[in-house]
């Protein structure tokens, strides 16, 4: 009988050695980590058995929620996963994160209530933000432009004709006996200059003012030539194409004028 109950005594020692063994083992199973900083919260999960596992988190700040949701972990097929939350802290305040999960959503039906102490709580002094710097002002809106006037149209007048780019102009001349010299007007409209010449050789060039509208040039009247020819070469400053002008003198006759105009 001494020997029975010794025998029943071991046993029951032995099995609540196999309890103690398996509390530590049951200790170690499935579980979760956290850090929360200004900018972030970081959790970590393990140790679950394979298969699909749904973890649920919450973060907050002074007990208000500042971000939360679900996870499934993703790593080694569903045994654990690492969660980062961006959070964006300024000032003084105590910030938390904590995770629950099961039974529903894990395999097994590994299970932490919803109450379980927080997984990290910490008093975070955080810097304030960095103000964003305000945007360029608006370009001025473009100033509309006047449309440019439509050029006038050609006007026909007797004896001239004006168009666009204009080449009006006139020859004539006088001469005067006593002083064995003639007088050239050129008369025209946008004058640059005047180079004349007396029966083929140069005689003067004048360079036009602005808007001068009148040139008169005395020249001396070679020997010999009965019937001085005067020729003009008249370039103009609007552009258009130079035109050349010709007259006759006579020498020791009343003054002649004789108009030429451009066509």
């Amino acid at each position: 009988m001494t020997t029975s109950r010794k025998a029943r005594g071991l046993a029951a020692v032995g099995a609540l050695a196999l309890i103690a063994l398996a509390v530590p083992e049951l200790a170690s199973g499935h579980s979760g980590t956290a850090t929360v900083s200004c900018t972030s919260a970081d959790f970590g999960f393990s140790n679950f058995e394979a298969g699909s596992n749904t973890i649920h988190y919450v973060v907050t700040s002074d007990q208000t929620t500042v971000a939360q949701g679900d996870f499934t972990l993703d790593q080694a097929g569903g045994k654990g996963g690492s969660l980062h939350v961006p959070l964006a802290i300024a000032g003084t305040h105590t910030v938390t994160a904590n995770a629950w999960w099961g039974p529903t959503g894990t395999v097994g039906g590994e299970t932490r209530p919803a109450n379980s102490p927080p997984l990290a709580s910490q008093v975070l002094n955080c810097p304030a933000p960095v103000a964003a710097p305000a945007p360029p002002a608006p370009l001025p809106a473009p100033v509309a432009q006047p449309a440019p006037a439509a050029p006038a149209p050609a006007i026909a007048v007797q004896g001239e004709r004006a168009a666009s780019p204009a080449r009006v102009a006139r020859l004539s001349t006088a001469s005067v006996c006593t002083s064995r010299r003639v007088r050239v007007t050129v008369v025209g409209r946008r004058l640059r200059q005047v180079s004349l010449s007396l029966n083929g050789h140069a005689a003067r060039t004048v360079n036009v003012r602005a808007g001068q509208r009148t040139v008169r040039v005395s020249l001396r009247l070679p020997k010999g030539a009965v019937t001085p020819m005067v020729r003009a070469r008249v370039r103009f400053s609007n552009g258009a194409r130079a035109r050349t002008l010709v007259a006759s003198a006579r020498r020791c006759s009343p003054a002649v004028v004789r108009p030429q105009f451009t066509g």
